[in-house]
């Protein structure tokens, strides 16, 4: 074959010497030289064999992020990745143009993380990925995410997350991972977490980390907490939970806010509050609390929330309650409340408790009515309304409701001990009262077992139902006080503990309105400054104006005297001339 290519290269050489050889047959040479060479390649691609035959090309998932908004430099639309997808490619090969740092996901599904979006973005700072149906997360997600601050995972199906997971996330600061479905976070295991929420999981247990400043795990299974002493952590929520004693709080001196409501205390002592010094707010509503131990007073707090608990006797907690703003009290079992008249409550709830008349109204002369906020509406046998509250005349009151509850108790053990727990009697007589009420409706028919099963499985749906929504409501809730918070660290407003969020908002708004107007304000005078500009250099537009027309004339003179000083040079050399003539030799 070469051979052949030489010596068409030859014959052409001849024939542009001797011009002997047709140069449409040079030609034709060498097209057949390199169908040659092009039969030769496509052998050696085919494994020696020529193919003329086009192979499918299997194209692997790539994913570029080609669009942006006001919060996001990278917005992903359309992204949908399986636990088989493999080879998914973010990003343009150009790893200098993978330089965003704020990236989110659009009508997405990813059920594992892969490794190649951190792989391909290395100088992010935030990353969001709500509500993609995470289920996993690869091993090497996270091995580039050395610049990630804000990590956004909430409304996913993650059951677990490894404790090698985040690291190399060593500028992790803001960690969201609510509504997920989580045994397993070793949060300690970051200790560059400012902000934590893994509300809404599954968690048994909470490795709280050395440096986290706000830590949401509400909602979930904790029935153990543990951790380094961290004294950085000022608000800890742990609502919903399984906790059944308070002595890890010892190992988080600088709490601000605390809410163990709907848990399983039984007693709050000041033991484990001794060496906090800033607590402000405490919530242990929805409890089974039996006693409360604070004689010796934390002396920063002013909200204190025991409503729906079991206490009955809280007396020695005085001094604590005198030095509290707000105190919640109702629905529960106490009899007797003793307040001094320097106390400083705002609001007081009292309502669903078991009152001792004689005390309440030796409470009520030191405490003012608009104090306190709810009432009762209906009593027990025995019981009467005084200052809006139900109470028992009595002499003695803890001892005469021992000896009453003593008294039932026997009564009824009596009853039990002589019928039995499903006496004979009390058969005979239900079925003979069923018995009587099928004959009289006749041929009214009754509803099966069926039917009812049917209905209580559906009243079961509406109540999950309903539950669902409580939840989705209570997720919207919390998002608009992160949010409200958020705004206020960003336009640098104080933020008032004590007030509803809908107040720290109208402040936000105040500063917003403020804002807007004093842009208003600095708007109008730049307009101002502008126009008196605008007039100043039309002044100076119309002076110039006049001085190049007083140029245009000057030079227009300036002209005509030079044409006239010429014509009067002209004249005195026609007159030397004639002068010159008339001399006399």
């Amino acid at each position: 074959m070469f051979h052949r290519q030489n010596h068409c290269s030859v014959s052409i050489h001849q024939s542009r010497k001797k011009h002997s050889f047709p140069v449409s047959s040079a030609i034709m040479c060498w097209l057949r030289a390199v169908s040659l060479i092009s039969v030769i390649f496509l052998a050696c691609t085919n494994g020696g064999q020529p193919s003329y035959k086009s192979q499918p090309i299997q194209r692997k998932p790539e994913y570029k992020c080609i669009e942006s908004n006001l919060q996001y430099d990278c917005v992903f639309y359309d992204v949908h990745i399986d636990m088989q997808t493999r080879n998914v490619r973010f990003g343009f090969e150009d790893d200098t143009l993978n330089n965003q740092k704020n990236i989110t996901f659009k009508n997405s599904t990813m059920r594992k993380l892969p490794a190649a979006l951190l792989a391909s973005f290395r100088q992010v700072e935030l990353l969001d990925l709500n509500g993609l149906q995470i289920e996993e997360i690869d091993t090497y997600a996270f091995a580039y995410a050395h610049t990630i601050q804000k990590l956004s995972m909430s409304n996913n199906n993650l059951e677990r997350i490894e404790d090698d997971t985040f690291q190399a996330t060593t500028a992790l600061q803001n960690l969201q991972l609510s509504s997920n479905r989580l045994t397993h976070v070793d949060l300690s295991l970051i200790p560059s977490l400012f902000h934590v929420n893994v509300s809404y999981n599954l968690l048994s247990t909470l490795a709280i980390p050395i440096a986290v400043e706000e830590l949401d795990a509400s909602h979930n299974r904790i029935n153990a907490v543990r951790g380094p002493v961290n004294v950085e952590l000022t608000i800890l929520k742990m609502q919903h939970n399984n906790l059944t004693d308070t002595a890890w709080l010892l190992n988080y001196p600088r709490l601000i806010e605390v809410n163990l409501s709907n848990n399983e205390l039984e007693k709050i002592t000041y033991h484990h509050f001794v060496s906090m010094q800033r607590l402000e707010r405490l919530y242990v509503s929805n409890n089974r609390l039996v006693v409360l131990n604070l004689y010796r007073p934390i002396p920063t707090l002013k909200v204190l929330d025991l409503s729906h608990n079991h206490l009955m006797w809280v007396e020695h907690n005085q001094a604590q309650f005198d030095k509290l703003q707000y105190l919640y009290l109702d629905h529960n079992s106490i009899v007797t409340l003793k307040l001094s008249t320097s106390h400083t409550l705002k609001n007081l709830t009292l309502s669903h408790n078991d009152w001792d008349c004689n005390s309440l109204r030796a409470l009520f002369i030191n405490v003012a009515r608009p104090a306190v906020d709810d009432a009762d509406q209906y009593c027990k046998i025995d019981y009467h309304l005084e200052h809006g509250l139900c109470c028992k005349e009595s002499d003695k009151p803890y001892l005469d409701r021992l000896l009453q509850y003593i008294a039932l108790t026997s009564v009824v053990e009596k009853v039990q001990r002589a019928q039995g727990r499903c006496s004979a009697t009390d058969t005979i007589n239900s079925v003979q009262s069923l018995s009587h009420y099928i004959t009289q409706q006749g041929g009214v028919p009754l509803q099966g077992n069926e039917q009812l099963e049917a209905e209580v499985n559906e009243l079961r749906a509406e109540v999950q139902q309903l539950t669902n929504e409580q939840i989705q409501q209570e997720q919207l809730l919390q998002g608009l006080h992160a949010e409200i918070d958020t705004n206020l660290r960003r336009y640098r407003l104080p933020k008032d503990g004590l007030a509803r969020p809908s107040e720290n908002l109208n402040k936000v708004f105040t500063h917003l309105k403020e804002r807007h107007a004093f842009k208003l304000r600095e708007t109008q005078a730049r307009r101002t400054e502008a126009d008196a500009k605008q007039e100043e250099t039309e002044d100076l537009e119309q002076e110039n104006i006049a001085l190049e027309r007083q140029l245009d004339n000057k030079n227009t003179m300036q002209i005509l005297l030079r044409q006239q000083t010429l014509l009067k040079r002209q004249k005195i050399k026609q007159l030397l001339a004639k002068l010159s003539k008339h001399r006399p030799i």
